[in-house]
């Protein structure tokens, strides 16, 4: 038979099982091409597009689905949160998606400490839930925001703390898995005779329990003396914990074979497992090294000391986080200086003296073994939490560097004993300098799981060739150091090639026999741990490879990209950790948030603009529909932006990649009308009355429904008289200034619809002694025209714009604004979209009206002109997303705290869910809405009446009335009330 015939029955086939899971499946069946694309990557160097996705609502689902695949010979791939750096959810064949339907929380018993949860529960999302018990899950990896409990499971995760709390087969009790059959089965402990009961049988599971207890028998020798000197280990399968049930006891659980199997023996469904008693009390002792050798050198001594965690972080990763606009402030409250590398040591237990008392000795004994160099500490659970969230932060910031250079992972999980880490790293730095690379290192040191950092540009042929070299000396060289070629991340396809390796050909085989036992197909997530595994150097499952290209990225952009080598480049920053699919911490993503779908991701959108621009989603690339589908619920908040280590700014790819939509598709009328609002609105303000009667007129708001979907249950904005511009030319008069001159912008809606907010404005800052001016001849600073993708004409307002504010800005004077949308515009678009010298003379006068107020020198002088109003008020505030990306959220509640007596708290909510025009958007509002109960308006609603609620942003104001009732103040509003 030909080769196109058989492609034409393998797509008949494929047809067929479509049809088949959509008549038995009742969750999500896709084989669209968005889909496949979505699916096609983790946080790992590997892609590959499956055939389809099933994304099961229940258990009954993943069986069906993976009956049928069966029959079809089709690869099965189950997948939680895809945070997988090793290529574990990365196949041919059908994905089967558990995080979306099956993340429900069971039962939790806090008296007998165990939890059982379904797959897709996320491990912050548990611990969140565990929290108000005193109890947590023990393993506590990186990805916790990301990870599922069923992923964690499949991969035997661990984490920072494993030191105390070891993996997750430490504390698995039991298992609910679907076997390759489709039979639901439940691993836990079998008596004697409840396993001679289940070998009897005439199925899979029966084969298992015949099977498995000869194949340890057989190979208990090589089992007792193959497996690496340190336990810090998930490469292969549990035998060694297995034979260790047989030895102590005549009960057999199986659950320990299938946690680490990474899906190729079974599908997880559930999980039981044991919990830990949260710590009452936590220290952290932060001693600083001149290198990493010193550093490595104390491991062994700290050790003593009942310590929780040890990690490491080096002077490489240290300038990186320091260089981050946000994290690096962070960073420097608990490093000081410049050192070689740090020690991270956590101290915890049920008694603060105690702690205190262990800190000591363990500083004594580090001195008396020579240290000298600098300590800091964190003891509050704030300081704490700052110092654990920059070093998870890393995970990502080390892997977002721009350019052709990426971090690889397939070299980087070794462990070796803690012993052996130093000479295991000079052996490593070694074998670095022959490929004229500088190997340098992050780690659990105190477990000897030593992560480092390769930057390697896989494009090249030279690069690619570099890679497998290092990677096989590497590996040889962890495993003569009496360690594992992976220590936490796993196999999958990174490592699986050097399995065989690193346990030798016996043991080996006792792997592929218990494969073989399990899965008599081989259809279970092949290509990892044993069987026909891939290469990792192979170009056809890498992301990156010598024959990669980009032929429909765009050459010439309207925004500046040039820092990241292009549009391109900004898109290949996001290395897929899936930070944005955060559910309980953090600002992102809020679509996702709502609709638990991967496309709604910043992880998603950034896959979904690489395969069109690589030419995957055919001829069209960036003018595709696809991409249109995927960015369309991107509210542009800029949460990514900071908010994710890897700093993918996806609002500014959405503003280019409309720009480019638009050109080939149209501009919708909807799109004009609202990049153009400030003509509207000057418009109405010639007849004030007239136009407020029509906005408020049902008939006008249902022909705006039906005909451009604005929807009717949104109220349009009054239309103010007399404006702020009128007030301010006739009415306004300027004190006599002692400090010298600012500029306020009075944007559009402050001048056209809320003119009292540029009043206060005025009030605050000539109390303060300014002179205050405003500029003549301004245009709309061209916020919506950006949001809807109208980069040309954005760039003519700009223009104008900075040839007038340039000659306040270049005096020094200070560019003030109350609506944060306008001035992040200034500080982030206009030097993006003009590029001049003038653009970011602008940008940097720029100011956010809070961040001008906390200035050292202006907040004595306002704090001399509050009066005692509000004391004893409660002052609730929202930021805006524009606050919390460029980092002003806390000097609103500094601003605020300024009014005497009264106490300021933020809620702990990320983007409301209006985001300019999208709130009032037909096919947006319930998603809108659906992300303002997310947090907002619960805590809008549950506050008494005699608190006042605070939102800087127009959009922000807008939104929490229509979702509460509750009409909030702008900040400046309070702050001018509480003037004397």
């Amino acid at each position: 038979m030909t080769e196109k015939a058989d492609a034409a029955k393998s797509e008949k086939q494929i047809r067929a099982m479509i049809e088949e899971l959509r008549g038995a499946v009742e969750g999500e069946v896709r084989f669209d091409s968005l889909s496949r694309q979505l699916y096609s990557t983790d946080a790992s160097d590997f892609r590959k597009e499956p055939v389809g996705v099933v994304i099961p609502r229940h258990v009954e689902d993943i069986q069906m689905a993976m009956q049928i695949a069966g029959r079809y010979s089709i690869p099965v791939i189950p997948r939680g949160g895809g945070s997988s750096v090793s290529g574990q959810t990365v196949g041919l064949g059908l994905v089967i998606d558990h995080s979306k339907y099956l993340n429900k929380i069971i039962h939790i018993s806090p008296e007998a400490r165990w939890a059982e949860v379904e797959s897709g529960v996320v491990l912050d999302v548990l611990n969140a839930a565990l929290a108000k018990h005193g109890l947590m899950v023990g393993p506590d990896p990186s990805s916790s925001a990301v990870a599922t409990i069923g992923g964690m499971a499949g991969n035997n995760s661990t984490g920072a703390h494993s030191f105390v709390y070891g993996m997750m087969a430490d504390h698995i009790q039991a298992l609910e898995v679907v076997l390759a059959d489709g039979s639901l089965v439940r691993l836990e402990e079998k008596s004697v005779d409840e396993q001679d009961t289940l070998a009897k049988k005439e199925s899979l599971e029966g084969r298992m329990y015949l099977k498995i207890p000869r194949l340890i028998s057989r190979y208990q020798e090589d089992i007792r003396t193959g497996f690496p000197k340190t336990w810090r280990n998930v490469a292969g399968y549990g035998l060694d914990r297995m034979l260790k049930q047989l030895d102590e006891q005549k009960t057999l659980n199986l659950a320990p074979l299938v946690v680490g199997s990474e899906g190729t023996l079974a599908t997880i469904t559930k999980v039981r497992l044991g919990l830990v008693e949260r710590p009452s009390f936590a220290r952290l002792v932060i001693p600083h090294f001149r290198d990493l050798e010193s550093a490595l050198q104390a491991v062994p001594v700290i050790l003593k000391h009942q310590v929780a965690a040890v990690e490491l972080m080096t002077a490489p990763t240290l300038k990186l986080a320091g260089d981050h606009p946000v994290i690096g402030s962070r960073l420097r409250m608990f490093v000081e200086g410049q050192p070689g590398a740090i020690l991270i040591i956590e101290v915890a237990g049920a008694d603060e003296v105690e702690l205190a008392e262990r800190i000591e000795q363990l500083e004594v004994e580090l001195r008396n073994v020579g240290f000298t160099d600098y300590v800091s500490h964190a003891n509050t659970s704030e300081e704490i939490a700052r110092v654990w969230g920059i070093r998870k932060a890393i995970f990502g910031l080390i892997m977002s560097k721009p350019g052709d250079d990426k971090r690889v992972w397939v070299i980087d999980d070794a462990s070796v004993p803690v012993e052996e880490m130093t000479g295991y790293t000079e052996d490593v730095v070694k074998a670095g300098r022959k490929f004229g690379m500088q190997i340098n290192f992050d780690a659990h040191a105190s477990a000897g799981c030593l992560h480092m950092g390769l930057d390697i540009n896989l494009r090249t042929p030279e690069g690619l060739r570099t890679m497998e070299l290092l990677c096989k000396e590497i590996m040889t060289i962890a495993i003569a150091h009496g360690g594992s070629t992976t220590g936490e991340h796993g196999e999958g396809l990174a490592r699986s090639y050097f399995n065989k390796q690193l346990y030798g050909s016996r043991l080996h085989q006792a792997f592929v026999e218990v494969k073989e036992i399990f899965d008599p197909a081989g259809l279970l997530n092949p290509g990892k741990v044993v069987g026909d595994v891939i290469a990792p150097w192979d170009t056809g499952w890498l992301k990156y490879s010598p024959g990669y290209r980009t032929p429909y990225a765009p050459k010439q952009t309207h925004l500046d990209f040039s820092h990241y080598g292009g549009f391109a480049g900004l898109v290949e920053m996001c290395n897929g950790q899936g930070i944005c699919r955060s559910q309980v911490s953090g600002t992102m993503c809020p679509s996702f948030r709502v609709t638990h779908d991967e496309k709604d991701t910043t992880r998603g959108r950034a896959n979904i603009l690489r395969a069109a621009m690589t030419g995957l989603l055919g001829p069209e690339g960036l003018t595709s529909p696809e991409v249109y589908e995927a960015l369309d619920l991107c509210l542009a908040c800029k949460a990514c932006r900071n908010g994710c280590s890897t700093r993918v700014d996806m609002a500014k790819l959405k503003y280019e990649f409309l720009a480019i939509y638009q050109k080939q598709h149209g501009i919708p009328l909807r799109s004009r009308i609202v990049g153009h609002m400030a003509d509207s609105s000057r418009l109405a303000a010639k007849m004030p009355l007239l136009a407020n009667r029509l906005y408020k007129n049902r008939s006008f708001k249902k022909l705006l429904d039906r005909t451009i979907g604005f929807d009717e249950r949104r109220e349009l904005p009054s239309i103010a008289s007399p404006t702020f511009d009128h007030w301010y030319r006739s009415e306004f008069k300027q004190a006599e200034a002692s400090r010298g001159p600012v500029l306020l912008w009075d944007d559009c809606y402050l001048t056209y619809n809320r003119p009292e907010l540029g009043r206060a404005a005025v009030k605050i800052l000539a109390a303060m002694g300014y002179q205050v001016l405003c500029q003549d001849g301004r245009s709309c600073c061209g916020r919506p025209m950006i949001s809807k993708g109208l980069l040309e004409d954005a760039a003519k307002l700009a223009r104008h714009n900075i040839a007038l504010l340039v000659k306040h800005a270049s005096r020094g004077t200070p560019i003030i604004g109350v609506e944060p949308s306008c001035i992040a515009c200034f500080r982030d678009e206009y030097p993006d979209l003009i590029r001049s010298e003038d653009a970011r003379l602008v940008a940097n006068a720029s100011v956010f009206f809070e961040e001008f107020v906390t200035q050292p020198e202006n907040i004595e002088v306002l704090r001399a002109a509050l009066g005692e109003k509000d004391k004893g008020r409660k002052i609730l505030v929202h930021s805006h997303c524009y606050q919390k990306s460029m980092g002003t959220a806390a000097n609103v509640v500094a601003m605020l705290g300024l009014i005497p007596g009264g106490t300021v708290e933020e809620i702990p909510s990320g983007c409301c869910g209006m985001a300019g025009s999208f709130g009032y958007e037909k096919e947006h509002y319930e998603v809108s809405m659906a992300i303002g109960e997310q947090v907002l308006f619960p805590a809008v609603r549950a506050a008494g009446d005699e608190t006042i609620i605070v939102a800087a942003g127009t959009s922000c104001r807008e939104q929490i009335k229509d979702g509460t009732g509750r009409r909030p103040l702008h900040p400046i509003e309070v702050l001018a009330e509480a003037l004397t």
